[in-house]
């Protein structure tokens, strides 16, 4: 006899369906279907889609969290420390690429009825690392947006990846295919051709400038 579907299989299942598709683009007999359960069922043991998706957002952000408290705890003084921290935080998308798919279509608008999760998630952890790297930056540096220029490279190549051979990146919304972006899609030449170009922008904001270089007025 086959196992009951549990609610842990249900919440895994609508992970994927809100990366893919978005809290929008998913209904609740959606994940009922891919689940193998009714919608009876669904309700019963998750309390509908709306609180599925705060599930699902609770649990990305508590993984991220958990993630960048302990690199920021390790975190060397150092430019080479904070190229480390960016190495944690690539590592850690690499092997949970549905966080970032989840805050991209966020940032498109999904979900806009749900609750202020930006307030609630985001901000908490942007100012946990800002506090951490504001010591290492020369005066002239908007730690802020630094910090949002990583965030932001790194959703766009898990999201979005890299251009193909004909400089055509392949569009992954929308589609069942495997994006060419996502984690399974990229090569480990990709990876660490992104992870070097990541090191060089830390290193180009955070190292103070040579004799004669020219301050920013």
């Amino acid at each position: 006899m086959e196992e009951e579907p549990s609610r842990e299989h249900i919440i895994k299942v609508a992970t994927r369906l809100f990366a893919e598709l978005g809290f929008d683009g998913t209904s609740g007999a959606m994940i009922a279907e891919a689940a193998g359960v009714d919608t009876a069922t669904l309700m019963e043991l998750t309390g509908g889609t709306l609180e599925l998706y705060h599930e699902v957002m609770r649990r990305a952000h508590q993984a991220e969290q958990a993630m960048l408290e302990t690199a920021a705890t390790a975190l060397p003084q150092t430019v080479q420390g904070m190229c480390d921290f960016a190495d944690a935080y690539l590592a850690f998308h690499l092997s949970h690429p549905h966080v970032a798919r989840l805050w991209l279509h966020r940032w498109l608008g999904d979900a806009a009825g749900s609750a202020d999760l930006e307030t609630e998630y985001e901000l908490p952890l942007t100012n946990l690392v800002g506090d951490t790297v504001r010591p290492l930056a020369p005066p002239s540096v908007d730690v802020d947006y630094m910090l949002w220029t990583l965030v932001w490279s790194v959703t766009g190549f898990m999201t979005y990846g890299v251009p193909d051979r004909d400089d055509q990146p392949t569009p992954w919304r929308g589609t069942t295919a495997q994006p060419h972006g996502h984690h399974s899609g990229l090569t480990q030449q990709a990876v660490e051709r992104f992870r070097s170009h990541l090191h060089m922008l830390i290193e180009q904001v955070l190292q103070p400038p040579g004799p004669g270089a020219k301050h920013p007025a």
